[in-house]
């Protein structure tokens, strides 16, 4: 009777050890979603500024930003991205002007987390102030821009705006994309980019071509 028993343990064993394996890599995915959540109490007093209703661009050069605002660590850059586009955290290194800042936070009726993050990116010669709105829990809704800046080559992009109402954001650019010399006249284009947040902090966006100009 012993023997007949460690038979059947012995070709039940395998199928064990199978079923306990097949159960690590679903819990490692559970904890790897739990830790792309963020915690908003530990950062929440890196912010520069609060509650801001206009947005535009600093005149601070790149290399100066790291020390008038607080930088987004490793761990901070995946956690508020929330993004798998987002592959690599380039401020590791010293040297990288690839950075990302915290700008602002902000309150509003919808009980939702929302604030701003400050990025610049070299390869892209563009600066940003993206909006960002999540749950209470850590997890990313949605993401606007509210101002930026780009240049390269003569081309040119400015954005700014303003908040309409609690919930409307107005985004008024300037560029000259549409210019096929830059060393002659310039076609200036002018837009505005309208952006509604609903109470659950999603977002729908209109975009309208305002005018164009030649210079």
């Amino acid at each position: 009777m012993t023997i007949k028993r460690n038979c059947i343990f012995l070709l039940l064993l395998p199928i064990l050890l199978s079923t306990n394996c097949n159960e690590k890599p679903s819990n490692a995915i559970v904890n790897k979603t739990k830790n792309s959540r963020f915690d908003f109490s530990l950062f929440e007093n890196k912010f520069k500024y609060f509650d801001l209703k206009q947005f535009s661009m600093d005149t601070i050069q790149w290399e100066r930003r790291k020390d008038f605002y607080s930088k987004l660590d490793s761990l901070e850059f995946f956690q508020i991205y929330q993004d798998t586009a987002v592959k690599e955290y380039l401020g590791k290194d010293s040297e990288s002007i690839d950075l990302d800042f915290f700008y602002s936070k902000h309150k509003s009726k919808r009980g939702l987390l929302e604030f701003t993050i400050l990025t610049q990116r070299e390869g892209e010669y563009c600066d940003r102030i993206l909006y960002n709105i999540y749950t209470l829990e850590g997890k990313l809704i949605s993401s606007f821009r509210v101002a930026g800046s780009c240049g390269d080559g003569g081309y040119y992009e400015t954005a700014s705006g303003k908040f309409l109402n609690d919930s409307t954001y107005e985004l008024l650019s300037e560029d000259n994309y549409k210019t096929e010399n830059n060393e002659g006249s310039n076609i200036i284009t002018y837009s505005k980019t309208l952006t509604i947040i609903k109470s659950d902090g999603t977002i729908f966006q209109t975009d309208t071509e305002l005018k164009t100009e030649t210079k």
